[in-house]
């Protein structure tokens, strides 16, 4: 029993990176030719966990951790050359393969969001690329970025587990790269501005989901329905006025044209906006919804759509940490291999949160992604060492490293509550969580 505990780690980082896939999808997509010096296990591996602790992310960096790996030198040039659109083919297949499999095992909603069996965040974000890019990956701002890719995540938010990861050009819009379909059924998809329209919103409604998003300044719909029957045939613009330094429930006339598509007949839905009162910032704050009261109460929504901030932070740990937007170089192979491999580098890291939090209920986890991310960088090299290890010496690392992570990624501060946990207690302020 002690030895098979001891190699949950390793269980962990080969179901991410298994051997004998890889190995199978190196000789199917002719990634090697003939092994020779370089093993494909084990530089997949390098690539993935083989960041060092510098300030930025280097392909020198990647050939010294595999060297240090595997005990094996090769010329720069040599390490240069395998990094090829076949690689790049490989790493992007591994990590749909990891975010699916991370996808399958997902906690259930609660309390506030009880009505919904997923509550998902969609949002995008660009990496900057080498100008000679600029053919395969046109950036969306020319003047100043030529080549530019697009990120783009959908990620169950409770459990902060990206679920489908998109590398695009980054002149694509986000509307465009979300695609509804029955996958959102009896769902909840949390979104920003970029996805604020009508077609989308009828999309998601028709396939039996749900949504939440902010509504624009400008909006001024038509009154349908409230609590209030005064309020019903106003302006929406007139009840902001009236309703001032109070949360209101409306239910308004949501008429919107595709004019892209050169339709210009008018369609509507009727659709609920809330206006929770910000003290703060002395205004409202809008947000539109096709869930009913019972489903999604007013006094829940600020804290339901703080959620979307947790894409926020895969973001941030993916530049800041794991350093995505270090691409030191501009052929389109080499620049896709980084990706990618950072991409499974978050996949791995997830995966093995999900090890040292098992067993604590979904709402008590004292684990912050940001926290984890820190640690799992620290430890990356271990992990590459325990990644290709004999046996004996894999499970001396595995029992060392499962201790120090159970033990660093808990949250020091014993009474604060995480985001995905204040959601679904419907508790937007932190300090209201302590009282």
């Amino acid at each position: 029993m002690t030895r098979a505990r001891d190699s949950h780690i390793y269980r962990s980082l080969a179901s991410v990176i298994p051997p004998r896939r890889v190995r199978r999808l190196a000789r199917q997509m002719r990634v090697v030719q003939r092994r020779r010096k370089v093993d494909p296990v084990a530089l997949v591996n390098a690539l993935v966990l083989g960041f060092d602790g510098g300030e930025r992310r280097t392909i020198a960096g990647l050939r010294r951790a595999y060297e240090r790996t595997t005990g094996t030198t090769l010329a720069p040039s040599a390490f240069y050359d395998r990094l090829t659109p076949e690689l790049a083919g490989l790493l992007q297949q591994l990590s749909h393969e990891a975010f699916a499999d991370l996808g399958r095992r997902v906690p259930s909603m609660a309390l506030a969001l009880q009505a919904f069996q997923q509550v998902f965040a969609a949002d995008g974000s660009l990496v900057r690329l080498h100008d000679t890019l600029q053919q395969h990956y046109p950036s969306v701002w020319t003047n100043h970025t030529k080549a530019s890719a697009k990120v783009h995540v959908l990620m169950d938010a409770a459990s902060r587990l990206p679920l489908t990861v998109q590398v695009v050009p980054g002149s694509r819009h986000d509307l465009n790269i979300l695609q509804i379909g029955p996958w959102v059924r009896d769902r909840l998809l949390i979104f920003d501005l970029a996805y604020y329209q009508g077609e989308k919103f009828r999309s998601i409604q028709e396939h039996g989901g749900f949504f939440l998003c902010r509504v624009k300044k400008d909006a001024n719909f038509v009154v349908l329905g409230s609590s209030h029957p005064d309020q019903v045939g106003k302006r929406l613009q007139q009840v902001l006025r009236e309703e001032r330094g109070r949360t209101f429930d409306v239910e308004v006339d949501y008429a919107y044209r595709r004019i892209l598509q050169r339709d210009y007949q008018w369609r509507r839905l009727r659709l609920r906006i809330v206006g929770v009162w910000n003290e703060q910032a002395r205004r409202h704050r809008l947000y539109i919804t096709n869930a009913s009261a019972v489903q999604l109460a007013a006094q829940h929504l600020g804290a339901v759509y703080a959620l979307r901030w947790e894409i926020e932070l895969l973001f941030r740990e993916l530049k800041s940490v794991y350093r995505i937007d270090h691409m030191p170089s501009g052929r389109r192979g080499v620049t896709e291999c980084l990706l990618y491999a950072a991409l499974l580098t978050v996949a791995m890291s997830r995966r093995l949160l999900r090890l040292v939090a098992g067993g604590l209920p979904g709402l008590l986890r004292p684990f912050p992604t940001d926290r984890w991310a820190m640690l799992f960088r620290l430890v990356s090299r271990d992990l590459l060492e325990l990644a290709t290890a004999s046996r004996p010496h894999r499970l001396r690392l595995s029992r060392r490293l499962h201790g120090l992570l159970r033990h660093e990624a808990r949250d020091p501060n014993r009474c604060r509550l995480l985001l995905p946990s204040r959601a679904q207690l419907g508790i937007l302020n932190p300090v209201h969580a302590r009282a």
